[in-house]
């Protein structure tokens, strides 16, 4: 009997084959759901099929790029990735700073079959032509606006917030932010039992497991990384020098936005602890675990309960207290 599994990974396809050569209009967003398939071959022909579309169409490569980044994030197929980096060298002129750190990490993992290292170092190439060309076309135009701009006008949104803005630009930007600032208050409607006000249960919940551990931390608080590109880390563990990021949505922008934070962390070569909500259920254990990758920090039963020179953490075997040495976190009041 024939597997109807079979029968839905040729139609799909087919399908994307089918865009690929005469898709119109929107059809492009077929192609990204198609990126999404459980078949590995649909995965392949909807990257080849969006690479076809690009050299119709070069505009749709920004809409797509986001995509293409987070399905190369969850990707292991080689072969299916290779198609996929092979789309992204058609993005040449989209592709930013970030996606191109991303794309030299790839180049440079030996992990990788070489094919695969290989069209990264052309997609890597690719996207820094066009960068250059790009510069040396390049005038003061305000990013909202599209008007031309002073070179010191430039530079104050530059300098501000990494792009630049005509005045009128600059002091709409400065209001949307006290309004987003604003917003963002609003939305700390819980408290941890150190009253810290956070935003979501998860949260509440590391905030509550650092107070209870006597770990100080810092809440939401502006940072800069990377020389001069600012962030808002959800937890920043001064002591200790880490990051916690809890990250509890899985919408396209928002994966997105967290790749971009994941390589600024990455890039800055920063110790980041990622959190999801399924580490909520066993948050003890799983932060204990994670700390101990950076820090020396004891685990009942484990090899991290051998102490090294200089300070330490020692989590107790009772409970989910735990004794601090030589002053490495300051109690909160």
């Amino acid at each position: 009997m024939r597997d109807p599994r079979h029968d839905e990974f040729e139609r799909l396809q087919k399908r994307a084959l089918e865009i690929g050569n005469t898709g119109t209009g929107a059809d492009y967003r077929e192609l990204l759901k198609l990126l999404e398939s459980e078949f590995p071959v649909v995965r392949k022909a909807a990257a080849s099929a969006l690479c076809k579309w690009f050299n119709r169409d070069a505009s749709v490569a920004l809409v797509c790029k986001g995509a293409l980044f987070v399905a190369i994030g969850k990707e292991e197929g080689e072969q299916t990735l290779n198609y996929m980096i092979k789309a992204l060298a058609k993005c040449g002129k989209y592709l930013n700073r970030l996606d191109l750190d991303l794309l030299r990490d790839i180049a440079r993992n030996p992990t990788h079959k070489d094919y695969v290292r290989a069209s990264a170092s052309e997609a890597i190439a690719v996207g820094e032509r066009e960068n250059k060309d790009e510069a040396a076309r390049l005038r003061h135009w305000c990013t909202r606006c599209r008007r031309p701009i002073s070179a010191e006008e430039s530079a104050k949104g530059i300098d501000k917030y990494g792009k630049p803005y005509c005045r009128h630009c600059l002091e709409e930007r400065r209001l949307e932010d006290i309004n987003f600032e604003a917003n963002v208050e609003a939305a700390k409607r819980l408290r941890t039992i150190d009253e810290v006000a956070v935003q979501s249960r998860g949260e509440k919940m590391i905030g509550d497991w650092l107070a209870a551990n006597r770990i100080a931390y810092q809440y939401d608080e502006r940072m800069i990384l990377a020389g001069d590109i600012r962030i808002r880390p959800d937890f920043y563990l001064p002591e200790f020098d880490i990051y916690i990021e809890y990250w509890g949505m899985n919408t396209r922008e928002y994966l997105a936005n967290r790749r971009n934070k994941q390589i600024l962390y990455q890039r800055d070569h920063k110790r980041l602890i990622s959190l999801t909500p399924k580490d909520l259920p066993d948050l003890d254990a799983v932060l204990k675990t994670k700390l101990s990758r950076y820090l020396n920090v004891g685990l009942p039963g484990g090899p991290g309960n051998q102490p090294t020179v200089g300070d330490s953490v020692h989590f107790g075997a009772e409970g989910n207290s735990c004794g601090l040495h030589s002053g490495f976190a300051v109690d909160r009041p």
